[in-house]
């Protein structure tokens, strides 16, 4: 680098690809500042026995004739025409042959390893087409001959097709950046000592774009072993820019690229609108010569966007120069360009970028209409991770402002277990929603209005308010014109489908099923009706509606899965209402091994449906008191697992792990959960009723039975388990008729092929006493409801450990003390005697050893 002079670092990867080619017609194709010319003359430096004939364009060329007049002259320079110049009989020849490559293939007919070098291969322009076959040809003609043509564009000449056959090898701008190696040889070779240290930072910032990495060291000669510019440094942008001005004001205006540098991509009618006032172009038909000129040159390319319609796309290193003198510019204007580009991306379903365009440029009512556009695209309110790192840089001010935006915040959030505590600033934001602060609002708009009130109150554990914020979202929608309505083919399932969650949580059991069953069949596009159809699958499986969970299960598809998603929480139902099918055919260890390979565990809302399921999976395979630690360790961290504000699924995971309890054999503590304070008292009245049966009490669950099934808050499944439970005490009562007559009313809650679970709740003389009595009645419906298979769950009769206070002294000495001696010596006994008090513990718990004797204390609350 001394002096200023040319970088010419040898650059041994592509030095090698132009040794070797994979054709005998090499094109080094990217825009300004990629270092081609450079590349072409470092690696001829190194040739030997090479006759080099290097053309440069220095103008535009409009003819064939003109062209190989230019190469044949060069060829005369360097003596393989026959002198010092081309014979005045070649140039007339040249320009009249209809096959010029056949003149010029006789001038290097005498070399034995000629090779021709076209340097500017763009200024080739109306005659590209004919050149292109002319070089083709040229090289057939030559067997030894190599060609090298660098340009700034790949025009026709390394079309796919010519690639595919080997006729021509490409080199791109990808090929040319610098790698991170040779950032670090060109520090070392032409920087300060140390410079190389900063080569990972400067590869960063430049891409490896050599004409940036040339202008970062000469930003700063005096200091170069300074830590290197970062990514938006302006003093080698600004060189760089100052290059590309001085190019561009060859050709198309600098200030077009100025003024179009600013979305990613764009139209011409989108660069109308950018460049109005700036530049000389009136409307899309200059705007369209400009970008010809533009992707001449290398500049950029047109790319397709949509049926019928491309957009050109600046070269990113160039753009990034570029995007370092817009942010100069008065401020007014900068706004003006990123509102038309954030416009116009979230116009043409480019969501990201707009809402990048137009957080980064504090355009925050664009941003909440672009947020609402993604939560409605991506099919549901929790799948928006793409955009949540441009939400995290909006103010608190704007959150207030526009609560669409607290909203995606809140579930960023809320996604994150490290989070989850701040989420709750936000969806308070979004839980006061009034109405749309943006003009002009769709009904749309405003439906997704109501629809992020009500998950913000149900994340929030106020699910009696998200409750009614649902009901009121529906008669909105029930307002709303048919065809508004019928149009609605993403957002109305996406809509229904969370307020349903809502009316099911908030004990709107009937209307959350009228709802799921409307947003299923609004459903049409395959990817929504997988993201509905889980709805209808995992709340009618737990409610109890098998048959129905079973058809709208037939109705997902496979490959309508995004990769990954079948997954993550868009089907955390549908994997709940598996697990639970699953858990009616008393297949315990394949609903647990429906969880397998999920992400979605931790922090999923629907939280108290998956607990209920793991927990009557494990009640089922014998391992409850295990899971019920686990869960009951759960449920103390702050915050607590998601939407346990009271509600239907609340309640249903401390019904769960009451009977969990109650199948580990430790009553007290199921009596205690027993005692929660809730509205929805249906869901604990199942482990309410087998606490009595258990206890002994037949005759005071029979009496209880009205109460227990009239409680709030009841499903089809926790009604047929109070019934089935009721049976078993009228049996042991002596009341066949009254069993007889509750197994039909529990058949006629979940039909022929309905739920079962419920029978697991029956100690095995229970099942065999009601079996006893369906086979003597002859009802061969209840036969065969009671015909499944049964774990014995439950004992008869309940657990009771009678520990003296020194037994109970010493089992928790054990818990601390594993040898004998050390027992005795902490507890001041001798071994004898506590060898006494062990062995009357392990027979009153039932266990051989320490580790069992340990895990059964723990069950029954004895540590």
């Amino acid at each position: 680098m001394a002096g200023g002079g040319p970088v010419l670092l040898p650059r041994a990867r592509l030095h090698h690809t132009l040794d070797h080619p994979e054709a005998r017609l090499s094109v080094v194709a990217a825009p300004s500042g990629y270092g081609k010319t450079s590349l072409a003359r470092a690696w001829v430096e190194t040739l030997t026995a090479t006759d080099v004939v290097w053309v440069t364009l220095e103008n535009d060329l409009e003819s064939r004739s003109a062209f190989w007049q230019t190469v044949l002259a060069a060829t005369g320079r360097v003596g393989m025409t026959g002198g010092p110049a081309a014979p005045p009989a070649l140039l007339t020849e040249i320009e009249s042959s209809p096959d010029p490559a056949a003149v010029i293939a006789r001038g290097l007919a005498s070399s034995t390893r000629p090779l021709l070098v076209l340097d500017a291969y763009e200024k080739v322009r109306a005659a590209a087409g004919q050149v292109d076959d002319d070089l083709l040809r040229l090289v057939r003609l030559v067997p030894r001959l190599q060609v090298v043509v660098t340009t700034r564009t790949p025009g026709t000449l390394a079309g796919p097709a010519r690639r595919l056959r080997g006729e021509v090898q490409l080199l791109t701008e990808d090929d040319l950046a610098f790698t991170l190696d040779e950032t670090r040889d060109l520090l070392a070779a032409f920087g300060s000592p140390g410079a190389s240290d900063t080569a990972p930072d400067l590869h960063a910032a430049t891409h490896g774009y050599p004409l940036a990495l040339r202008a970062a060291m000469l930003a700063r000669p005096h200091d170069r072993a300074r830590t290197t510019p970062g990514q938006h440094d302006p003093a080698w942008q600004a060189l760089v820019a100052e290059d590309l001005r001085a190019q561009l004001e060859r050709g198309a205006a600098y200030a077009f690229v100025l003024a179009t540098s600013v979305p990613p991509y764009f139209d011409a009618e989108l660069a109308v609108g950018l460049a109005a006032g700036t530049t000389g172009a009136a409307g899309p038909a200059e705007v369209e010569e400009i970008l010809d000129e533009l992707e001449w040159n290398g500049f950029g390319r047109r790319i397709p966007f949509a049926p019928g319609h491309q957009v050109f796309q600046y070269v990113e290193s160039l753009r990034d120069a570029v995007l370092a003198e817009a942010r100069q510019r008065p401020v007014a204007d900068q706004q003006r360009a990123a509102e038309h580009s954030a416009a116009w991306l979230h116009r043409h379903g480019s969501y990201e970028a707009a809402l990048e365009m137009a957080v980064g440029a504090g355009l925050f009512g664009i941003a909440a209409r672009v947020y609402a556009a993604v939560v409605v695209t991506t099919q549901d309110a929790q799948s928006t991770g793409l955009v949540d790192r441009h939400l995290a840089s909006v103010p608190s001010r704007a959150l207030t402002q526009f609560p669409a935006l607290a909203f995606g915040r809140g579930l960023a959030c809320f996604r994150d277990p490290s989070l989850r505590g701040a989420a709750a600033d936000y969806f308070r934001i979004s839980a006061r929603w009034d109405g749309p602060r943006f003009p002009n609002p769709t009904t749309g708009e405003y439906l997704l209005g109501h629809v992020a009130k009500v998950v913000s109150l149900r994340l929030l554990g106020r699910v009696q308010e998200s409750g009614r914020a649902a009901a009121e979202a529906l008669d909105f929608l029930a307002r709303m014109p048919a065809g508004e309505r019928e149009g609605l083919s993403f957002l109305g399932p996406m809509a229904l489908r969370h307020l349903a969650y809502s009316q099911f949580l908030a004990g709107d059991v009937a209307g959350a099923r009228d709802s799921t069953t409307r947003a299923v069949a609004m459903a049409t596009d395959p990817v929504v009706r997988n993201h509905t159809a889980v709805y209808a699958v995992g709340l009618g499986a737990f409610e109890g509606q098998t048959v129905p969970a079973r058809a709208a299960r037939s109705l997902l598809s496979a490959p309508a899965w995004r990769p990954g998603e079948d997954r993550s929480y868009a089907n955390a139902l549908g994997r709940i209402g598996e697990a639970v099918l699953r858990l009616d055919d008393a297949d315990f260890a394949g609903a647990l091994a429906t969880f397998d390979d999920t992400t979605f565990r931790d922090t999923t809302e629907h939280w108290p449906l998956l607990t209920w399921t793991l927990l009557h999976a494990h009640i089922g395979l014998g391992s409850a008191a295990a899971e019920a630690r686990r869960v009951e360790e759960q449920l103390r961290r702050t915050p607590a697992p998601p939407v346990m504000g009271d509600s239907v699924g609340a309640a249903a995971v401390r019904g769960a792990l009451a009977v969990a309890w109650l199948a580990a054999g430790n009553h007290p503590r199921s009596t205690a959960l027993l005692r929660s304070r809730t509205g929805y008292g249906g869901q604990l009245a199942p482990a309410a009723a087998l606490s009595r049966l258990l206890a002994g009490d037949a005759t005071g669950l029979l009496t209880a039975l009205p109460a227990l099934e009239s409680r709030p808050g009841h499903t089809i499944r926790s009604l047929a388990a109070v019934l089935v439970l009721g049976a078993a005490a009228a049996t042991r009562t002596g009341h066949d008729d009254a069993a007889a007559a509750l197994l039909e009313r529990v058949l006629a809650q979940v039909g022929p092929d309905g739920a079962r679970l419920h029978l697991i709740y029956l100690p095995p003389d229970d099942v065999a006493a009601l079996r006893r009595i369906a086979a003597s009645r002859g009802s061969l419906a209840v036969q065969e409801h009671l015909a499944a298979p049964v774990p014995a769950c439950f004992d008869a009769a309940p657990t009771i450990v009678a520990l003296t206070r020194q037994e109970r002294t010493v089992l928790a000495a054990l818990a601390q003390h594993p040898h004998r001696g050390d027992l005795a010596a902490a507890l001041h006994l001798s071994e004898n005697t506590v060898k006494t008090h062990l062995q009357r513990i392990y027979r009153k718990l039932g266990a051989g050893s320490r580790t069992a004797v340990l895990e059964r204390a723990i069950e029954l609350d004895l540590l």
